[in-house]
């Protein structure tokens, strides 16, 4: 379990850098905020079927800039990403580069108050530093779908 999830950071991380140019613009919580939940209400009135590959497609409205929607399962399963579709269908507990655990507190978080922020540190591709990001998640039914940012220093 642990070197899967190893394994699908590798692909993120090496992924984000090939990728760096093309997003770099960097968005606001608010604009993360607006983007999950414009993606779960297209997720709650379309269905999973429709959904998650418009999700995944970056001209299906829901990638902008360094923005895009990721949805788990609760069993852990990334089951769409608009930055990293080559992630998808893997089961992880993704860390984040201090070591803490960001899918249990977006479970939890999901599971206890349907929606909100969760903080950690992520690896941010425009700078090849890990820096301080935050992604609201919002809950529609057996799915977790979020939207994180970088945070500007004193955010």
């Amino acid at each position: 379990m642990r070197i899967a999830g190893a394994l699908v950071l590798a692909l993120v991380l090496a992924a984000g850098a090939a990728r760096a140019g093309e997003r770099c613009a960097a968005a606001t919580l608010d604009a993360a905020r607006e983007l999950a939940e414009r993606a779960a209400g297209f997720l709650a009135a379309s269905g999973p079927e429709i959904a998650l590959p418009r999700f995944m497609n970056p001209a299906g409205g829901f990638v902008a800039g360094d923005l895009y929607v990721f949805v788990f399962d609760f069993d852990g399963r990334l089951r769409a990403s608009g930055g990293w579709p080559e992630t998808v269908g893997a089961r992880i507990g993704l860390g984040d580069g201090a070591g803490g655990g960001i899918y249990a507190r977006m479970r939890r978080l999901a599971l206890d108050a349907g929606r909100g922020w969760v903080e950690y540190s992520w690896y941010n591709p425009c700078t090849r530093q890990i820096e301080p990001k935050a992604s609201y998640i919002v809950r529609v039914g057996d799915f977790i779908v979020g939207v994180g940012a970088y945070k500007k220093p004193g955010v």
